[in-house]
């Protein structure tokens, strides 16, 4: 009768801890896998105005267009990289916090911060040409080859609007399966958009379809050479030349701009 018991009780543990690796293996495959992280390959180092306040940055037609915010100095500039000195066009936003930018045709469509409104301007002569309304702050924006916008405004979400500016999709961006926040200035590239994330040497590059974000470009290196005065002038504006396959990069009150390839 004992050598049953021991026979059933080893039987028992075995089965135990069958089930226990098992269990193991199962939560190990539900672990999401580590993000990759890369460093950017700076090709080029280029001047930057050291009083724009950064909040958005694209590149079209050979132009840079820059949003520079603060209430009572949020201006618009377009001009040639490298040639900050020598805008093609300038127009100030006094009355608003300039945030993000998207070009959309021959439009240029200019987030604020919370006045819960896009300002639209032609380009590059910058004449104004009416607004958007939506809800909420606004923080980042850019358009994919359709024309759909994409939204951040601090929080993980993306929205996608449509040429209305109407909501048709949210996007909820996850690293490693946990919320991405403080999602600000965004840049859509092949399917991918990059975002920078605030207070943060990282950019994300996100899935545009689930919102998984597939890998992080640490740019410790162009903020240790820009070396900002203050803890405010963080890194902020992405633009893509798509001729050369570059991203341009800098920050809030920055001296410095960087032409980097992200491989």
């Amino acid at each position: 009768m004992a050598q049953g018991i021991n026979r059933f009780a080893r039987c028992a543990v075995l089965c135990l801890a069958f089930l226990f690796c098992q269990g193991i293996r199962a939560a190990e495959k539900a672990q999401p896998a580590k993000v990759p992280v890369i460093a950017p390959l700076i090709l080029q180092t280029l001047p930057h105005d050291e009083r724009l306040f950064t909040q958005g940055l694209l590149f079209a037609n050979g132009l840079l267009d820059e949003s520079s915010g603060l209430y009572g100095k949020s201006l618009i500039r377009v001009y040639e990289p490298g040639g900050d000195d020598h805008a093609v066009n300038e127009i100030n936003v006094p009355d608003v916090f300039a945030e993000g930018i998207a070009l959309r045709g021959n439009r240029l469509i200019v987030l604020t911060w919370k006045e819960e409104s896009a300002l639209i301007y032609s380009v590059p002569a910058l004449n104004f040409k009416g607004t958007f309304s939506y809800k909420g702050e606004g923080w980042g924006l850019t358009t994919d080859e359709a024309g759909r916008f994409y939204m951040s405004n601090g929080s993980d979400t993306i929205f996608v609007r449509d040429s209305t500016f109407a909501v048709i999709r949210k996007v909820a961006v996850t690293l490693e399966g946990k919320p991405l926040r403080n999602l600000n200035e965004l840049e859509f590239v092949a399917g991918r958009i990059y975002a920078n994330i605030w207070y943060d040497s990282r950019i994300a590059e996100i899935k545009a379809a689930t919102g998984t974000v597939l890998r992080l470009i640490n740019c410790q290196d162009l903020v240790r050479q820009e070396s900002p005065l203050s803890g405010e002038n963080v890194l902020n504006g992405i633009a893509y030349n798509p001729s050369t396959g570059t991203f341009y990069l800098t920050g809030k009150r920055w001296r410095k701009m960087f032409e980097v390839k992200i491989r």
